[in-house]
């Protein structure tokens, strides 16, 4: 199995520094952030010699660039910020192509206004449903125009934010583009890490998604009453019956190692997924 950073986890900020470290710690994917090279997550404006670069320092790094985020509030109370955000989306889709990268990563959002991962009690609301909906048909035409897929993650703290409203949007918007991205510790809601429950929120998951899953995320959820991420190894997450599950649904792509709070982490977040990796003939 090949595995792939989150590149705001790389600390560094020049583009040469970022993918030449992520080789160094063993990486050959990344789910690329502009914030890593920019100020912004979401640019009001890209470069087109900014791109080209990181496709350069890419190729020369042998790193392959298997997301780019283009996250932002779709589901924010106010319809200016959505409008914002689907402009500036616009320019990460358009930049996908000189990135070599046909996904890119969304977050479906939620009502708080200050910050897309707090969860808010309005967002199992009709309204914010009708007013996600809204944006996502926007961002498929988007999506089309430039020719790239569009990766859904749950997330206790959005709008979408059980695999039962992952598979009800994409059958609901019927778009080819939506696909989503599997991050195993993003299933659980609050008061749900529990050991004895990892088993049976990982099947379900799978079970449900498993015809739309393009991208595997490799985080980790230590056990407690709140959602408390971290990098593999260091909670409750099964990798070993997580990389099974994949495997049952002929699941060959990689793996983004994501919740790694401090560099120091990364060898040994690496090291423990690998070790298990190599022990399914159909990963190697």
């Amino acid at each position: 199995m090949k595995f792939g950073t989150f590149s705001p986890e790389i600390p560094t900020r020049t583009v040469a520094g970022l993918f030449r470290k992520t080789k160094d710690y063993g990486f050959s994917q990344m789910q690329f952030d502009y914030v890593s090279v920019d100020k912004e997550e979401m640019p009001g404006s890209i470069a087109e010699t900014l791109n080209r670069e990181i496709a350069t320092e890419a190729a020369k790094q042998g790193i392959r660039i298997v997301a780019v985020n283009g996250t932002f509030n779709m589901s924010h109370p106010d319809s200016a910020v959505r409008q914002d955000g689907i402009a500036r989306f616009e320019k990460i889709a358009a930049s996908c192509s000189i990135l070599n990268c046909k996904l890119v990563t969304l977050c479906t959002g939620t009502r708080t206004r200050d910050n897309m991962w707090v969860p808010h009690p309005d967002n199992n609301t009709q309204e914010a449903w009708k007013d996600l909906i809204a944006v996502m048909e926007q961002v498929i035409l988007i999506a089309d125009k430039y020719n790239v897929d569009l990766g859904i993650e749950t997330e206790a703290s959005n709008v979408v934010n059980t695999p039962e409203k992952a598979k009800k949007i994409i059958e609901e918007l019927k778009s080819k583009r939506l696909k989503i991205i599997l991050d195993a510790a993003n299933l659980f809601q609050i008061g749900m890490a529990k050991r004895e429950n990892v088993k049976p929120v990982i099947s379900k998951g799978i079970d449900l998604l498993s015809p739309w899953i393009v991208l595997a995320h490799g985080k980790d959820i230590k056990e407690g009453k709140g959602l408390d991420f971290s990098g593999a190894g260091q909670g409750i997450i099964d990798f070993e019956f997580f990389l099974r599950e994949l495997e049952k649904i002929g699941y060959k792509d990689g793996m983004i190692l994501h919740g790694i709070k401090e560099e120091k982490d990364i060898p040994g977040c690496v090291s423990h997924v690998k070790k298990i990796a190599d022990t399914f003939t159909s990963f190697k």
